[in-house]
């Protein structure tokens, strides 16, 4: 009799201890019970910006998000991987993704002491307006106001500009002079020395001999109308491997814009030395020169992005944006400029692509 009371004892006991055990944690927990659905970007859609808003479903129990986006479906690969996100939804501060390129994203809500399992993995696309490439190519022609030379190859440069059917195709040359310390006193180089002795330190000779003349890049060789015009048609009847595309934005009372640059890289081998320059050209400026000459198109002004470029990385097919501000300094004429943007390799000094588009 004894032995069955004290197994009873001990079996209350254990129930006892038992229900006090499991009851315990239950008391302060937050369970997060449900699993978030992905909203935006939808699966298997294409979407045609680069800074998307990532959106879910609220889940009542849950005092926090955990998001990823990933290059692959493993998630090993992230462009984000954010916890503690308050609010079910998320966009992104600035580009972080690349055109044509698909990502992987997911969600799971965080309770205080509970996590949901992952959402569905949802799959999206990029893709921008198409971006072609051109066969539009850059001269840039080292000069002095000075310079008796020089002369012949700006009147040459000039009947271009003015589209007197010199090259095969006029409208895809563009011109940029840029004024050298060869003779003292050249009012377009002492306007911006820095920028000039940049363009000038960049190639080879361009301060002490002029003109000095580069189509693509490239020495055109001593002034003959002949030989330029044949190289030139030569590059006109290419297409860039690059591709740039401009949309300009400008304040003719500020005098300050915004030029958003779209480059694409269409074909050829992945570099890594690549830079763009953003240029200000002013045109028909009235100059008595000491060479004769009394007016001046394609003159650079300034540099808008750093004296040696700015540095990009890209590869085959994607397409990156930029937004590029500027101001423009109340000597220039807002409505005779143009603004020149060139994509560069700083080894081989190749220009890769340009475009142009009016200030105004």
């Amino acid at each position: 009799m004894k032995i069955k009371n004290i197994f009873f004892t001990i079996l209350l006991a254990v129930i006892f201890y038992s229900c006090e055990s499991n009851d315990s944690p239950l008391i302060n927990s937050t369970l997060v019970t449900n699993v978030p659905s992905l909203l935006s970007p939808q699966n298997n859609s294409t979407i045609s910006t680069l800074e998307p808003a990532f959106d879910w479903t609220d889940i009542s129990s849950a005092s926090s998000y955990w998001l990823q986006v990933s290059r692959n479906s493993t998630f090993t690969d992230f462009i984000l991987d954010l916890s503690g996100l308050t609010s079910s939804q998320y966009t992104p501060t600035g580009v972080i993704l690349s055109d044509s390129n698909s990502y992987y994203w997911r969600v799971r809500g965080i309770g205080s002491s509970d996590t949901t399992q992952w959402s569905a993995t949802f799959v999206f696309a990029t893709s921008l307006e198409s971006i072609n490439p051109t066969n539009k190519i850059l001269i840039e022609i080292f000069t002095n106001t000075s310079c008796i030379p020089c002369v012949d190859a700006n009147q040459y440069l000039d009947e271009i500009y003015n589209l007197q059917g010199i090259s095969s195709n006029d409208n895809s040359v563009e011109i940029m002079r840029i004024h050298t310390t060869l003779f003292a006193g050249d009012p377009f180089y002492l306007y911006n020395t820095a920028d000039n002795n940049a363009r000038m330190a960049f190639y080879p000779n361009a301060a002490i001999v002029n003109p000095r003349t580069f189509l693509l890049g490239i020495f055109m060789g001593n002034y003959s109308p002949a030989a330029w015009t044949n190289k030139i048609n030569e590059k006109l009847a290419e297409t860039r491997a690059y591709a740039i595309k401009l949309i300009n934005t400008y304040d003719t009372v500020t005098r300050s814009g915004s030029v958003n640059i779209k480059i694409k890289q269409a074909t050829g081998s992945v570099v890594n030395d690549l830079v763009y320059h953003v240029a200000v050209s002013e045109n028909e400026i009235a100059y008595n020169a000491p060479n004769g000459e009394i007016h001046f198109n394609n003159t650079l002004r300034d540099l808008v992005t750093p004296s040696g470029g700015q540095s990009f990385n890209i590869s085959l097919g994607q397409t990156l944006r930029y937004d590029q501000n500027y101001v423009i300094d109340n000597v220039i004429r807002q409505h005779k400029t143009d603004l020149i943007v060139f994509v560069q390799r700083t080894s081989t000094k190749e220009v890769m692509a340009v475009e142009k588009i009016r200030l105004r």
